[in-house]
């Protein structure tokens, strides 16, 4: 009863989800157009987004007793989460302290609401506390790190051809010596693996607590 009950608080939570990032993007293209997918932000939380519907198709298959939630799909929410967690980093430790006075408008406004904010929080609420999935095993960690990989290539090669410029002060490679870019992206990698570590080691800690009061 406590599984199942477990199971649609999540579903409510991963279908709020979907329904708060549908309205971030539609805020995002109205603000920024398709230039919203430069955005790491945007990205993460679309990712999370499509791993949120996942869960909730699985979730609802699960609650009729016509399959069982499978593993790959945790596999997925563990890699948007950890990509959520490098959001809430970047956000409250790099991009704030560069605005100074007007660093709070960064967790509510427009979007940022939502994908700074109140989704990156639902996501981890839903995560740790409700979700049931095996314990993660380390090869997890570099799973989590391909979305952060894949957009420092992308975005450093479209600054380096001028496509785009930016969108992160970081990424500007014409604004600052190549290797400050490249620098940056190396750090903001290991801070993507300290992150991806801290998800796997906490979510499985949690789990084999779990299975250790269940057992007496």
């Amino acid at each position: 009863m406590e599984k199942r009950r477990k199971l649609i608080l999540a579903f409510i939570i991963n279908a709020a989800i979907v329904v708060l990032e549908l309205v971030a993007l539609a805020l995002n293209l109205m603000e920024h157009g398709l230039g919203n997918f430069a955005f790491y932000t945007q990205d993460s939380n679309y990712l999370a987004a499509a791993a949120s519907l996942l869960y909730c198709v699985y979730a609802v298959k699960s609650l009729r007793g016509s399959d069982e939630m499978p593993q790959w799909v945790g596999t997925l929410r563990y890699i948007s989460v950890s990509c959520l967690m490098v959001t809430l980093f970047v956000v409250l430790l790099v991009l704030m302290p560069m605005l100074g006075e007007n660093a709070l408008f960064m967790l509510y406004g427009g979007s940022m609401l939502y994908q700074h904010t109140i989704c990156p929080i639902l996501a981890a609420v839903s995560f740790f506390a409700l979700e049931g999935w095996e314990p993660f095993p380390k090869r997890a960690i570099v799973k989590a790190l391909i979305p952060t990989l894949a957009y420092a290539l992308v975005a450093v090669i479209l600054n380096v051809l001028r496509v785009i410029e930016g969108p992160y002060p970081f990424l500007m490679v014409y604004a600052q010596p190549w290797y400050t870019s490249v620098l940056w992206c190396v750090v903001i990698l290991g801070i993507a693996a300290i992150l991806a570590l801290g998800v796997r080691s906490l979510y499985n800690f949690i789990t084999k607590s779990k299975h250790k009061e269940r057992a007496k």
